[in-house]
């Protein structure tokens, strides 16, 4: 079991009802990507993060570990529209920095960073939401949810047979990278690129029999109807926590109009 799964079940919020959790989070999910409106999204990420690490306990190091990997991806997606491309003979007005290359300029205008800001504000908040239900609500909640969301049975299998086989195939990654490092596998570029490709093979492999164990296991308990993944939750509702869900979701909405009549 990987830490993901562990901060699931250990953190501060593992009792609270997952309805709670899962409104809360869907809720400023969708006034990030509805608003679009940088303060708001800040307002949102900043907040966010404030009740994964003070409110869940889970380590701010670790957070931000889980922070760096959409941080790196979402920084190289936003150069494509940060930087544009224009004839030098061209005017171009609100110009922040430019290099010229022959007769072509490559430049970044007020809109552009403007542009970048707010989506790269919006998807970190985004993120950060989705950080808040993954890290805080355990495998059984989840399930939970998407049956009350009326999902198709086979749709919630497939999601438990994945999330399971992530951690699993991560587990058996991590061991087999381990062996090849102790024998030098990645010493040399070629014996690099040997190491990867047998690792990638046995993960392969892995993956097909581990499919075929759980595929046997459910035949053999008879599992015909999909309804072996019911989950009852016990948790009570507490109505401490939907005030506090909606005061954030007014106070996201009045820094959005705050902002835009500023």
């Amino acid at each position: 079991m990987l830490s993901i799964d562990q901060m699931a079940y250990c953190n501060a919020f593992k009792n609270v009802h997952p309805l709670e959790k899962g409104i809360f989070a869907a809720s400023l999910l969708f006034l990030s990507l509805l608003l679009k409106n940088a303060a708001s999204a800040f307002f949102i990420f900043m907040f966010m993060s404030i009740v994964i690490v003070k409110g869940a306990k889970i380590p701010v190091l670790y957070y931000i570990k889980l922070l760096l990997l959409p941080f790196f991806f979402l920084c190289t997606s936003v150069l494509v529209i940060l930087f544009s491309i224009a004839p030098v003979s061209m005017e171009i007005l609100n110009i922040i920095f430019q290099i010229e290359i022959a007769n072509w300029r490559i430049y970044i205008s007020v809109d552009n960073a403007e542009q970048v800001l707010k989506l790269f504000l919006s998807v970190m908040a985004g993120v950060s939401c989705m950080y808040f239900l993954i890290l805080t609500t355990p495998i059984q909640q989840i399930i939970w949810l998407l049956q009350k969301m009326r999902l198709p049975s086979l749709f919630i299998e497939l999601f438990v047979v994945t999330y399971r086989f992530i951690f699993v195939l991560l587990d058996k990654m991590y061991e087999i990278r381990i062996a090849q490092t102790s024998r030098l596998g990645y010493f040399r570029i070629k014996q690099s690129f040997y190491s990867l490709a047998q690792l990638i093979i046995s993960i392969f492999v892995k993956s097909l029999k581990t499919a075929q164990d759980v595929q046997r296991a459910s035949d053999s308990r008879g599992n015909n109807s999909g309804q072996f993944l019911q989950v009852e939750i016990q948790q009570p509702f507490n109505k401490r926590n939907w005030l506090i869900i909606g005061c954030t979701v007014f106070l996201t909405c009045f820094i959005f109009f705050l902002g835009n009549h500023v």
